[in-house]
């Protein structure tokens, strides 16, 4: 008989975690799994791609009535004042805060055998406080909550340790973010690390696909790829690439991706007469094209958990440098030899990307040393490790 197995997510907006839901979903054995997908709200760039997964089914808590990016193209935010999507907000987070059991009961009939929240915090909490007692549950952890407060969603410190003390195991997906999640709520127990699946093949072969549009190329070609957002560092990229061109270091940055701070980064490289040197591509169902053509993949994040589009850029065999995140170490060793892995500080970025730029040599050392790094990545083989992980469940 199948086992009943419920994934949940927040959204499914564009992002690492949601990328790696869909290569999971496209790949588990449905002759062995009755899948269903929870997006806690309806939203989402990917969410057409779940919907033509076969024999998948699709659930969901809230309709989309906020925009948070502009990849979120079935947002209904135009339609309402900002006064009146401020009280759905609050409303939405005071129900997910306080009152997560009766959610889950008002949404979900059906009895699954194991239930998966699939992200930390908002989808955490629901997982945790299903009325479904029996079911087996996982919590999959996917960035350093020791450095990210939940207020909004958990009442306390006490609060947020509970939640987690009900799930029979958690998945932490690097070395990293398993001793900052121990080290918090001091759960050691049933704790395990889990590395995310990565289509090396499917990676391989949409890069190869030709770039139509007319891009920017001045000099070393650096690409970043991710959200648009804070933890991903893009405002002191910019301020790096200022500086480098300043010393008459010549670069150019592509940036392939949407979020809320592509007003203020379009501010600041008009505000810096960057317009001829910054291309920000947007959203692209294939990033992995400019990710090839480029010279160099940065990632300039503050905070990590265990970076895909890293993983990505190694599959691809590019020269990359990278701030310290947790998860870096996982990807790329614990030394200088496969990748640049710098302090995660702006003045720091600008010291390793400037030393890549003007050293071609080390940008091929790199490129052949990163060769053998992502095999364990590799979507089959981690296919197997977490078909095994739900098997144990039911021991």
């Amino acid at each position: 008989m199948k086992k009943k197995l419920l994934i949940a997510v927040h959204t499914l907006q564009l992002g690492g975690v949601e990328k790696i839901v869909i290569n999971l979903l496209k790949k588990m054995d449905k002759e062995k799994y009755d899948i269903t997908l929870l997006s806690i709200v309806d939203d989402g760039i990917f969410k057409k791609d779940v919907l033509n997964i076969p024999n998948i089914k699709y659930k969901y808590f809230f309709k989309a009535y906020f925009k948070k990016s502009r990849n979120d193209i079935d947002s209904k935010f135009y339609k309402i004042s900002n006064r009146t999507m401020s009280i759905i907000w609050k409303w939405y987070l005071f129900l997910m805060k306080h009152f997560p059991k009766y959610l889950y009961k008002k949404n979900i009939q059906e009895v699954y055998d194991i239930e998966i929240a699939f992200l930390e915090g908002k989808v955490s909490k629901i997982i945790a406080n299903s009325t479904n007692e029996n079911s087996k549950k996982i919590a999959w952890i996917h960035t350093d909550i020791e450095n990210i407060t939940r207020k909004n969603i958990f009442t306390s410190l006490e609060d947020e340790i509970n939640c987690y003390k009900k799930f029979n195991k958690i998945v932490c997906v690097s070395t990293d973010v398993k001793y900052h999640f121990c080290h918090k709520t001091g759960i050691t127990d049933n704790v395990i690390v889990q590395m995310n699946p990565i289509n090396i093949k499917e990676i391989k072969e949409k890069s190869n696909e030709k770039i139509t549009e007319e891009l920017k190329r001045e000099g070393v070609v650096i690409c970043a790829v991710g959200r648009l957002a804070y933890e991903k560092g893009y405002d002191r990229l910019l301020k790096v690439h200022r500086k480098l061109l300043r010393e008459k270091i010549k670069n150019t940055i592509w940036i392939v991706g949407e979020g809320l701070e592509r007003e203020y980064l379009e501010r600041y490289i008009q505000d810096n007469h960057l317009e001829d040197t910054v291309q920000l591509i947007g959203y692209s169902q294939n990033p992995y094209k400019y990710v090839k053509a480029a010279d160099i993949f940065v990632c300039s994040s503050r905070i990590e958990g265990l970076s895909t589009v890293v993983i990505e850029a190694a599959v691809l065999d590019k020269p990359i440098i990278t701030t310290l995140c947790s998860g870096m170490n996982d990807i790329l060793g614990e030394d200088d030899t496969n990748a640049l892995i710098v302090p995660n500080h702006t003045y720091n970025l600008y010291k390793g990307l400037k030393k890549l730029i003007l050293d071609e040599q080390l940008r091929k050392h790199y490129q052949d040393n990163i060769k053998n790094t992502t095999q364990k990545f590799d979507i089959n083989t981690v296919i197997l490790s977490i078909d095994k992980l739900l098997e144990s469940l039911g021991e």
